[in-house]
């Protein structure tokens, strides 16, 4: 195989690897990674919560991770119990097992569990796997009903590039391509680095006379490694 020197051939290949695989990519492990964002933001949230809680869900945690005997029952036993931010993570662990085992219609129950009860802190995240979720099973009006219910303008990047990805998904290449724009202005409007997936996406559905994605992110992204005070 020939070694590519060329910038633009090695752009112009990864773009043709994008196009045929982008599907599987994006909605076949954003429910395994809610899990993370949510444990994350929940560093920083126990600090004011009991201690108690925190440390079994911990525990809990590590033993779903490590598929130890019970670790189920012994989760959905304080899911039961905590409808709650901490009942949300660990339903966000379930759901992601059972994506990976193919149970899609748990794990929809389980995404939507940590809608309801993850609060400020969690809910979000959750509803747009869950809408992804849904996607992949091609319930697409359900998926938009879900992401009309993020109303937090902290995820408004991500709801307008998840809404280009629900298009896409079900062949509205216009209306893909109209909500790929909006998150991109929204990177420029809010000084946040426009990411290679989201310049992919919208590089694949643009229109002649539209100015490729890479080259506004090239401009935009260097402009914020020059100025690093405007990022928020």
């Amino acid at each position: 195989m020939d070694v590519l020197t060329d910038d633009h051939e090695r752009e112009e290949m990864v773009r043709a690897w994008w196009h045929e695989n982008w599907k599987p990519i994006v909605f076949g492990v954003v429910v395994a990674l809610a899990g993370l964002v949510g444990w994350k933001q929940y560093q920083s949230y126990t600090l004011s919560q009991a201690q108690t809680q925190a440390y079994t869900l911990y525990q809990l945690q590590s033993k779903l991770a490590l598929k130890q005997q019970g670790a189920r029952e012994d989760a959905e036993g304080f899911i039961r119990e905590h409808e709650d931010i901490y009942g949300a993570l660990l339903s966000l662990d379930l759901a992601a097992q059972d994506l990976a085992a193919g149970n899609y219609d748990q794990a929809a129950a389980e995404t939507d569990f940590a809608v309801r009860h993850g609060g400020k802190l969690v809910a979000p995240p959750a509803a747009l796997s869950k809408a992804r979720l849904q996607a992949q099973q091609q319930h697409y009006e359900e998926a938009f009903k879900t992401l009309d219910g993020i109303t937090d303008s902290a995820y408004a990047i991500d709801v307008a590039e998840t809404r280009g990805d629900l298009n896409l998904a079900r062949g509205d290449v216009e209306g893909a391509r109209s909500a790929y724009q909006q998150a991109i202005n929204l990177c420029v409007e809010r000084k946040v680095e426009i990411g290679a997936l989201l310049q992919m996406k919208f590089d694949d559905v643009t229109k002649p006379g539209d100015t490729p994605a890479f080259e506004i992110a090239r401009r935009h992204n260097q402009e914020l490694a020059d100025n690093p005070q405007l990022k928020p």
